[in-house]
């Protein structure tokens, strides 16, 4: 049952279950409108309810942006474009202006409102992945499209050209993808000479830290350092 119940979460139920439940409590108020869908319609097409399905849905994102944040997921794509989370915060904001908006127009259909919330809410489920649960481990059988996103972040912080190598992104774990990865280490000052560069030493890339640091949203503003150029 956890994991249906964390697949409901990811999707957005929780927040969609919220709006429904604020719109039944404006349901009860409807005894006044007997025929049963017109007083769904009346429900929902209440302003407070509409203005507050708006609220939930930044709420939603500001969620998930905390998940992104604190490494509990990533960003499908952010490997290769960094600074999506910003193009997808800047998005998420105009959508909930133009559903704020539209509930102050005359010729104003709810529906509008109410389908713009629920694609701002829904849109979690295609866009943000589970971060993995064990360490990514060198020449281990990982999650390749966990291991290519890091490969990723690591090419777009020059990691790999720090360390002499060419950028990769094929979701294998290997030795050069280690080599760029102690590279970014040391440039964020995670490396520990007691475990690191020693020979045939595995590298591993922690859920916790890491990759925490590497899924981070808003790069521009809460890093990881770029690796530096090769002397």
């Amino acid at each position: 049952m956890a994991p249906l119940l964390e697949m409901f979460v990811e999707v957005g139920g929780l927040w969609v279950m919220l709006i429904g439940a604020l719109a039944w409590i404006e349901y009860s108020r409807r005894a006044d409108v007997q025929d049963d869908p017109g007083r769904w319609v009346a429900a929902l097409s209440t302003t407070w309810i509409l203005k507050s399905a708006v609220v939930i849905a930044l709420l939603a994102w500001a969620w998930n942006f905390g998940r992104l944040f604190f490494g509990d997921a990533y960003l499908r794509g952010s490997g290769v474009f960094p600074e999506l989370s910003t193009v997808l915060l800047v998005a998420v904001v105009v959508l909930a202006g133009v559903a704020w908006y539209c509930i102050s127009l005359r010729s104003y259909q709810p529906w509008v409102t109410l389908g713009l919330v629920l694609a701002i809410i829904l849109s979690s489920a295609p866009l943000l992945v589970q971060s993995p649960r064990e360490p990514l481990a060198q020449g281990e059988s990982n999650d390749r499209q966990a291991v290519a996103f890091v490969q990723g972040r690591l090419a777009s912080l020059d990691c790999f050209a720090a360390a002499g190598e060419k950028a990769r992104r094929d979701g294998t774990f290997d030795a050069l993808t280690g080599t760029a990865f102690l590279s970014f280490k040391a440039a964020n000052g995670l490396d520990d000479p007691d475990i690191d560069f020693q020979p045939d030493q595995t590298v591993v890339v922690r859920p916790g830290q890491e990759f925490g640091l590497l899924s981070r949203p808003f790069p521009f503003l809460f890093g990881p350092r770029r690796c530096p150029a090769p002397s």
